[in-house]
């Protein structure tokens, strides 16, 4: 796709690998007037260090994270930072299930339609967080942490002066729009407990 700009607005990417293989979650964020690369920087340092507080213990040791790159979109050549200092195996012991098994996390503006909303796919489900009796379902407590890691990275860049948490929509009825609009990002949420699956995740 041609590049598409969202004006004071950067990408966020957690870098994972996860049985060998690159996977990562991707979020928003937004500086009102424009930023610069301490900005940037800023950002990165919050996300990698909120990765290893909140993030490492629901992820099971065949997940690696690598780092947090933080790219702008307010232009085609634009600021970037990474940030690596917590990289680390996740901490849960219990083995992972295969790399396409997921769990699919709400993201909420409270505002209405597809392109007011968005997901987080969870990367590594350990093997013991499935429901005894039906491995089809996540026990409730483990539901309960993942909502609240992925609600963690909407609080930690609220914690960064100035940086907002969004949601980016690049497409309205089908069409790509000329530029991608934002919508607060207020809330996050789990519609169920069944586990989801990316088949563009395994080997």
């Amino acid at each position: 796709m041609a590049f598409q700009a969202v004006p004071d607005t950067v990408e966020i990417d957690m870098i994972f690998t996860l049985n060998g293989v690159a996977a990562q979650n991707v979020f928003y964020a937004e500086l009102a007037g424009g930023y610069q690369l301490s900005d940037l920087e800023a950002l990165a340092t919050q996300i990698d260090v909120n990765w290893q507080g909140n993030w490492r213990t629901e992820q099971p040791l065949e997940v690696t994270y690598v780092r947090t790159e933080v790219r702008g979109l307010a232009v085609e050549n634009d600021l970037f930072a990474q940030n690596s200092d917590s990289s680390n195996p996740g901490s849960h012991v219990s083995p992972s299930l295969p790399n396409n098994v997921t769990f699919s996390i709400k993201k909420s503006s409270g505002l209405t339609g597809r392109s007011a909303r968005g997901r987080t796919y969870w990367i590594g489900i350990p093997t013991a967080a499935t429901k005894p009796a039906n491995e089809n379902l996540l026990d409730a407590l483990f539901v309960t942490d993942l909502v609240a890691n992925v609600d963690s990275v909407r609080t930690s860049i609220i914690a960064v002066p100035d940086w907002l948490p969004v949601l980016v929509s690049r497409f309205a009825g089908g069409a790509l729009r000329t530029e991608g609009v934002t919508f607060p990002w207020l809330s996050s949420s789990a519609v169920d407990d069944r586990v989801d699956t990316q088949r563009t995740r395994l080997p």
